[in-house]
Formats: C-alpha cells, sequence, structure tokens
C-alpha cells in the first residue's frame, strides 16, 4: 500500500478565528432541535409516558471472559460466535486496566492491528488492518464515521480513552453495511453512558514520566428523566523523552524537545427513556489538542512546528418499538474539525472539515430474519488555503443487511449497499454473502466464511490539493474473501481457539507520482493483494472465586504484496510499513481487590521503501501495570502504577520518529 506522503495526512489545518461563534450558534441550533424533538414526540404519544423496554446494547466482558457477546459491528445484534467474520470485542473492564490513555494505546495491544506511532503521546498514531493503510480502515464513534473526507483518516492519539464504554474490532472489509473506507476492518467505538437514577461520582489524577500530569473528574445523575453522564479531563506533558540516536559512532541519549502538548475533553451524554417504547440519546464531546511536533530525527535541530486542533462531535439518536419484531432508529450527527499547522518558515496552513450526517432505518427482527435497512445522507465540506476550491460532497445511501437462520446449524448474511457521491458524479454498489456454520450441535464449535466488494472514495486532498490534485480520480476498489473456525471448550479453564484467513485484491489504488515537471499528482494505477492469517487464543481461570487469570495470545502473518505500481521493480515487494508478523500477548492476574498484568508486543521489521532494501528491525516491548482498589470511607477507590518499555527497548515505527525508552504513570482513581 503506497499511502498520502506525510505532510499532505497530518495537516488538518484551518483558521481558529469566529470558531467559538460557530460553535455558539451550533449549540443553540442543537438546543433547540432537541426541545423541538420532544415536543413531537410527546405529542405524538398523546402524553403516554411510562418507562420503556430496555434496548439490549452491547454486553459487556471483564477482561477476557470467553462467553458470548453481543456486538453490533455488522448493524445487526448477534453473538459474536455466530456472525461471518471475526469480531474482537474490548469490554470496559478491558480497556480500564490497559496502560495507557489514548484510542491508540488499547489498539496497540490488540491482534491483527497495527498501530502507526510517529513518536510519544499525542503524536500521530494511524491504524493498519489486514495488511492495508489507514484510509481503509473505518472508525466508527457509536456508529458515525469519524474519518477525515480530507484524507480519509483518523488520528487514534486524539480520542481519549475516558469516554469510552466498549470497542468492537471487525477484521473483515465491510462496505456494503458502511460504505467508503471499509476495505479491510471496521472500529466502532461505543460511548458510556448513565443507566442508573443514582448520584455518581468519578475523580482521577495521574503524573508520570516527562511532566506528565493528568486530570478527570465525572459525573452521572438522573437529571428531570435524562440520565445524565458529563466528564472532563485535562492532560499535559512536557513530552521530552528519553531515546537513543546513532551519530555515526555510538548510541548517543538523547531528549525529545519540541514535543509538549495539552489537551482537554469535555463529554456529555444523555438518555432519555420517559416515552412510550423509544430512547432518545444525545451525545456531544469537545476537545481541544495543541502540540509541538518536531519532526523526524536527523541528528540536527527538530524543527519547531505547532498545531492546533478543536474537534466538536454531536449525536442525536432515536430509537423507536414499534412491536416487539419492529423498531424504527433515526440518527443526526455533526462534526466540526478545526486545526491549524505552523512551522515559522514555509509552511502556515489551516483545514476547516465540517459533516453532517443523517440516518433513518428500520430493524426486523423475528425468530429466524433479522433485517437492518435504512437511508443515509452525508454532507462534508473544507475550506483551506491548501487546495484550489471549497471542497463539498453530498452522499446518498441506501442499505440493507440481514442475518436468516436456516436452521439451528446454519446461518447466512446477504448485504447490499448503494452509495452516490456529488463531487465525482460516482454511484457505487456493493454487495457481500456471509455464512455462520455450526457442525456439531453439543459443541461451541462455529464456521465462518464472508466475500464481498468494497470500495474506497477519493479524498478532499487527492482530488482537490493546489497544483498537485486530480479531480479525475476513481474510487479504490477491492474484493475481499475471509474465512475462520472458533471453537470455545472447557478444559481445566474457560478456553476459546479462533483461526481466521483474510484474501483482500486492491484495485484502482490511488498513489502519488512524479509527473511533468517534477510534480507529484494521485493516479488510479496501483494495486496489491493482501493474505492475511491469525490466530487466537482466550484462556480464563478462576480459583475459589478470589482469585482469577486471564491469558490471550495472537499471532498475525500478513502477506501484502505490490501487484502493479507503475514500476516492475516494485513487482510482489512487501507494502511499506506493513509488518509481516505481529505477536500480542497479555496475562492478568486478579486477586480479590488487587490484580496485576503483563502486556507483550511484538513487530517485525518494516519496509521503509517499496524496493524493499531498506527497513526497520523488528521489536518487542513488555508493558505492566498493578492495581490496588480498597473501599475507603463508601468509596471504591484504585491505585495504580504502569511501567511502559521495562526493558528499556530503543525502537522506532516510522523512520526517523524514536519512541519513548522506559517510563512510569500513577494514577489514583476515586469512586461513589
Amino acid at each position: 500500500m503506497q499511502e498520502t506522503p506525510l505532510f499532505f495526512s497530518i495537516h488538518l489545518n484551518f483558521p481558529l478565528s469566529n470558531e467559538f461563534e460557530e460553535y455558539r450558534s451550533f449549540f443553540l441550533i442543537l438546543n433547540g432541535f432537541k426541545i423541538f424533538l420532544i415536543l413531537i414526540l410527546i405529542t405524538f404519544f398523546r402524553g403516554k409516558v411510562a418507562p420503556c423496554q430496555t434496548f439490549q446494547a452491547a454486553g459487556d466482558s471483564v477482561s477476557f471472559k470467553t462467553e458470548e457477546i453481543k456486538v453490533i459491528s455488522n448493524r445487526i445484534l448477534s453473538e459474536d460466535f455466530r456472525t461471518f467474520s471475526k469480531i474482537r470485542f474490548i469490554g470496559e473492564e478491558q480497556i480500564r486496566n490497559m496502560n495507557g490513555d489514548r484510542l491508540s494505546d488499547i489498539l496497540s495491544y490488540s491482534g491483527g492491528v497495527f498501530v502507526k506511532s510517529y513518536g510519544g503521546n499525542s503524536s500521530l498514531s494511524t491504524v493498519s488492518i489486514s495488511g492495508s493503510g489507514s484510509e481503509h480502515t473505518l472508525i466508527l464513534l457509536d456508529g458515525f464515521k469519524l474519518n477525515s473526507t480530507q484524507n480519509n483518516q483518523v488520528d487514534l492519539s486524539t480520542i481519549s480513552k475516558d469516554n469510552i464504554e466498549n470497542i468492537e474490532i471487525m477484521n473483515s472489509g465491510s462496505g456494503s453495511a458502511y460504505g467508503s473506507q471499509a476495505m479491510s476492518g471496521v472500529i466502532n467505538i461505543v460511548t458510556k453512558k448513565n443507566s442508573t437514577d443514582k448520584l455518581g461520582l468519578v475523580i482521577n489524577g495521574q503524573s508520570g514520566s516527562y511532566g506528565f500530569r493528568k486530570y478527570f473528574a465525572g459525573i452521572s445523575k438522573n437529571i428531570s428523566g435524562f440520565e445524565s453522564y458529563f466528564n472532563y479531563s485535562a492532560e499535559s506533558s512536557d513530552n521530552s523523552y528519553e531515546y537513543r540516536y546513532f551519530n555515526g559512532k555510538f548510541n548517543e541519549l538523547k531528549h525529545r524537545i519540541n514535543s509538549s502538548y495539552d489537551l482537554s475533553n469535555y463529554s456529555l451524554n444523555l438518555a432519555y427513556r420517559r416515552i412510550r417504547n423509544s430512547i432518545l440519546n444525545i451525545y456531544s464531546n469537545y476537545s481541544v489538542n495543541n502540540r509541538n511536533l518536531p519532526g523526524p530525527e536527523t541528528g540536527s535541530a527538530p524543527s519547531d512546528s505547532r498545531q492546533a486542533d478543536k474537534n466538536l462531535n454531536s449525536i442525536v439518536s432515536l430509537h423507536t418499538d414499534l412491536s416487539s419484531k419492529l423498531s424504527l432508529n433515526t440518527r443526526f450527527n455533526y462534526q466540526n474539525n478545526l486545526s491549524e499547522y505552523s512551522d515559522d518558515l514555509l509552511t502556515d496552513s489551516y483545514y476547516k472539515n465540517i459533516t453532517y450526517a443523517v440516518s433513518a432505518g428500520a430493524d426486523h427482527n423475528s425468530e429466524n430474519i433479522r433485517l437492518s435497512g435504512g437511508y443515509e445522507f452525508i454532507y462534508s465540506s473544507l475550506k483551506s488555503n491548501e487546495i484550489t476550491d471549497d471542497a463539498l460532497r453530498i452522499q446518498n445511501s441506501l442499505y440493507l443487511v440481514t442475518e436468516i437462520d436456516l436452521n439451528k446449524m446454519f446461518k447466512v448474511f446477504p448485504s447490499v449497499r448503494i452509495d452516490n457521491f456529488s463531487d465525482i458524479g460516482k454511484t457505487i454498489v456493493t454487495g457481500k454473502f456471509g455464512m455462520n456454520i455450526r457442525p456439531l450441535p453439543d459443541e461451541e464449535m462455529y464456521l465462518k466464511f464472508g466475500a464481498g466488494n468494497n470500495y474506497s472514495s477519493p479524498t478532499f486532498n487527492e482530488l482537490y490539493w493546489k497544483d498537485l490534485g486530480n479531480i479525475n480520480l476513481n474510487p479504490e476498489r477491492s474484493f475481499n474473501i475471509d474465512a475462520g473456525i472458533v471453537y470455545k471448550f472447557d478444559l481445566i479453564t474457560e478456553n476459546k481457539i479462533e483461526l481466521t484467513y483474510n484474501h483482500i485484491d486492491y484495485k484502482d489504488k490511488i498513489i502519488w507520482q512524479p509527473g511533468s515537471g517534477g510534480l507529484w499528482s494521485p493516479v488510479n494505477t496501483s494495486s496489491s493483494v493482501s493474505n492475511v492469517f491469525l490466530a487466537d487464543l482466550y484462556v480464563r481461570r478462576t480459583f475459589s472465586g478470589i482469585f482469577s487469570a486471564d491469558f490471550n495470545l495472537n499471532y498475525t502473518y500478513t502477506n501484502a504484496l505490490n501487484r502493479n505500481s507503475g514500476n516492475p521493480d516494485f513487482l510482489d515487494k512487501q507494502l511499506i510499513y506493513i509488518p509481516a508478523d505481529m505477536i500480542r500477548s497479555s496475562i492478568t492476574l486478579n486477586y480479590g481487590n488487587s490484580g496485576v498484568s503483563f502486556y507483550y508486543n511484538f513487530t517485525g521489521k518494516r519496509y521503509t521503501d517499496q524496493y524493499n532494501s531498506g527497513y526497520l528491525p523488528a521489536y518487542d516491548i513488555f508493558n505492566g501495570n498493578v492495581f490496588y482498589s480498597p473501599l475507603i470511607i463508601g468509596l471504591k477507590s484504585t491505585f495504580k502504577i504502569e511501567l511502559n518499555n521495562i526493558t528499556n527497548k530503543n525502537y522506532q515505527i516510522v523512520s526517523g520518529y524514536p519512541m519513548p525508552l522506559r517510563n512510569f504513570k500513577i494514577s489514583v482513581n476515586l469512586e461513589y
């Protein structure tokens, strides 16, 4: 996979003037919309206000428990064993126990996922699944797309784990359910929600290496029928971490300078259940991230570049059960992403990405068939001093996803989707067919199979970049086949083994090539083939009710080869920055109200050029933590010590961007 050059992918920039006026106007509109919607609903139901039936959401998981878990990544609520593709579920307790504070930290421990980090905390981090680039992995928040239309990517370092309840990772293309970018996999983030009338308070403080400090406060309460959850966090660090740099004679111990950051995050989640058979959910998140970007390490003084990001994401959704079998879902999403990048030398660029999304759908659930279908409208715009004109895209989509129980042993999953894009004038049809077979009725063994086509639409950068964009680009396309087997059994311990194979054939991939005058421009001339094998083992054992042990092991082999990129010297070469081998392993031991966790991450060598002549060596990282959770004056408290890079490994994930040596973090958490 030939990724977009870095300077096209990390500068999400635009002027910051008058942004507060824009936010104030939006909040007034949103508040008016909320009040209007509530009044309409109360009028429609003629005042018959009563508690509704609870909608079953994705289930929880403690550590690596192997019970069947409800997942929704395929738009239909189903057990992870009975889906047609591999879906990994990361529960709230497991997220809380992990080291780190960002989405990138969580995903770096997940099998089949490669997180490409450009340095320490708050540095650009992107994700790759199934031997693809980050622009081919779809990131969802409560079902809404986070991938920027500007570059089809998401910076994982800007997403805090504080408001994440659970995460679903689908290691398979799912364009027929979600459309563009879902070529290699889907990651769905489910936000925390309050489901109790009691007052809840959470206070957390953290301190660690290199001037790291973080404060978090959360409060939950039922207010006038609204189950409310609000949290605020502030995080900052000098981020002057230690690393070793080879100066031509020896490895010199250095500190990363011009790398500090300051992050604040506000989140609000409301649920209103007092309208018969309905749930109204309102979610809003606002984050401010100011950071210095030192650039690659070359032996000379680093750059003094700065980037400021202000992101607002709001979702309003209404779920109504018309009957025990039929429900309606109406959802609205608004995203306003503001950023400015400057290096005081040549670059002072800005970007302003705004997205509106509206979806209306229906779900039908009967004994043998489940259907999820609907319509989606997405409005995306980009204003920037780096593109030729203001970019605008209107997307209209229809989709239908089904799950059919032919008998107790055999399920099928046909799905289809139609997308139309205004700016490129294309209508794209995607489809997928999946199967799940239980060959032995008395054993928890399931065979999975799926096949379908997927696509990724051209980005605004590729279409409209000044003097370089190509308005004649076509969508990238792929054909995916995945198959696997999962087996759950009890033998001394609770065990789950899963083997998965993915084959992805990419066509019309967009790469940047030099043209006349030495200028680079994007063209649809590349293709590649990825063959991915994943092996997962989950083991759990509980002793005497107070001691438990959880073990997880994943091995991923990825063969991702260039097939056509305009240069025969690249033929059958491994794609750059795609490791062939990855191992993720963890063990958690709990005794009463205390515990210890260890995490192991092995990542094989990554080629840094398309000739496969240069590469970064393999690395293995050990992280761990220990915690103690006593009850103090009626408060549930947790004291935790995290240690990262225990063996003090000197390594790089991306060439020129050193990662921190050994570092630590101490946290205190109080809950009422």
